[in-house]
């Protein structure tokens, strides 16, 4: 049996005024025009290969969005390929000749297909509608996760460090997270905040934000002016179980629907929606299966 080749790639887009255009490459070597993408290396993760993949063959430095799924297909050898796609937004770089890819061309969705060499790729684009790059802003308000008994630290409590499990957590909280098109990360400046992001941060190549607004203990008002700024965002915000109850609380007074009976567990999220500046509807993530 002939061993399954897995490579990974994106779907790499970028605004102009004209309107949204996506890249294909073509390789001289193949004589197609297809999507960037590549063979995953050893030890490295499809996620981290399709970026790569794509700064190598076209030069352009991507924001990883979605995962948009995956075209599996036979090599010309014979061997069991499986090729996993992420929409990429294109924030910088350009294209330079090299020894995979001559040339490149960027389309207008409604254009693609035509241009696409192999039908597979047709298929799978086609399948993908006709706004797939598009995530409507929404803000993750997560409860650290587990960091041990408070009386059981001796030190300055807001350095007290995740436990086992919750390190566990964290990088279960990577893995629901890492492909929700996130583009910035709030963190209490407490360690066991920044901790439950360092994980996600380190995946999609975020840097976590420190607000004294997210602190145990923070002004319910504090905390709602700084959530309120990221409403037309897609962010990820790390607090304590004060600090999500008393706003959950307080958005819930002021008329924001919930869809279930308001729980705020460790490593927990509320997945917030805003209309008009304003939230206005949640819903709950209880923590990760271990």
């Amino acid at each position: 049996m002939k061993k399954q080749i897995v490579a990974a790639g994106g779907i790499v887009w970028r605004h102009t005024k004209r309107g949204n255009e996506v890249l294909l490459i073509h390789r001289p070597g193949y004589n197609d025009w297809s999507f960037p993408k590549g063979k995953v290396d050893p030890g490295e993760t499809p996620r981290r290969a399709a970026r790569r993949e794509v700064a190598e063959e076209a030069g352009y430095i991507c924001r990883l969005g979605p995962a948009l799924g995956a075209i599996d297909y036979e090599t010309t050898r014979g061997y069991p390929k499986t090729v996993h796609y992420w929409a990429m937004e294109a924030t910088g770089g350009r294209f330079r000749k090299n020894s995979e890819v001559d040339q490149v061309k960027w389309l207008a969705p409604t254009k693609l297909s035509k241009h696409l060499t192999h039908e597979r790729d047709r298929e799978f684009f086609d399948g993908l509608g006709d706004q797939w790059w598009v995530l409507k802003p929404k803000l993750l308000l997560i409860r650290h996760a587990e960091a041990g008994a408070r009386r059981s630290w001796t030190g300055d409590d807001r350095t007290r460090p995740l436990s086992a499990d919750g390190r566990v957590q964290a990088q279960l909280l990577r893995e629901d997270f890492a492909d929700a098109g996130l583009v910035r990360l709030l963190s209490s400046p407490y360690t066991r905040c920044y901790q439950t992001l360092e994980p996600l941060s380190a995946a999609i190549g975020i840097e976590i934000e420190f607000h004294d607004a997210l602190a145990e203990g923070a002004p319910v008002k504090d905390t709602i002016k700084l959530l309120e700024s990221l409403t037309d965002v897609r962010s990820a915000v790390c607090s304590h179980g004060d600090v999500v109850e008393e706003t959950m609380k307080f958005l819930d007074g002021r008329g924001m629907r919930i869809k279930r009976r308001f729980e705020a567990k460790k490593a927990s999220t509320w997945e917030l929606r805003a209309k008009k500046g304003e939230f206005s509807r949640a819903k709950y993530r209880p923590p990760p299966v271990m």
